[in-house]
């Protein structure tokens, strides 16, 4: 075992295919970090969990009574590229772009309401001056009887 591979931070990876659990470098992308099963790119995958500490490690007389050194590993997307990163990264590792995405711009305020305009009705109702309903259907039925016998004539 080398000394980059002493320090080299571990994360366990479940593969999203095939299910089987593989550890991958955090932070970087390597040729190595395929599901040793399916050959599914793990370092797409989230991780489960970061590789557990011993208590023997030189910090660990300063972690907190009872805590176990192991923390879960969450990952936050790249605002430019969506590429999953560790929390504390100050830049993509896929695309370089800066992990702390502009302030959202300011929206204009929204348009004032149109005025509400009030018709008033008439003070005396308007007389219709349409022909009445019989009158029509009566026009329409002789027409229609007209060309009926019209048309049986000629045929």
């Amino acid at each position: 075992m080398t000394d980059l591979d002493a320090t080299r931070e571990d994360l366990v990876v479940t593969c999203p295919e095939c299910g089987s659990i593989a550890h991958v470098r955090a932070g970087q992308r390597l040729a190595s970090d395929f599901c040793p099963t399916c050959d599914y790119p793990l370092f797409w995958a989230r991780p489960t969990a970061a590789a557990a500490e011993t208590q023997d490690s030189p910090d660990a007389r300063w972690r907190a009574p009872g805590a176990s050194g192991t923390a879960a590993v969450s990952t936050l997307g790249c605002p430019a590229c969506s590429e999953l990163n560790l929390p504390t990264a100050l830049t993509c590792v896929r695309c370089g772009a800066s992990m702390t995405p502009p302030p959202p711009p300011v929206e204009p305020p929204p348009p004032a309401p149109a005025p509400v305009v009030f018709v008033q009705a008439p003070a005396e109702p308007v007389a219709c001056t349409h022909w009445d309903t019989w009158w029509v259907v009566a026009v329409t039925a002789t027409v229609t009887a007209a060309v009926t016998l019209l048309l049986v004539w000629w045929l």
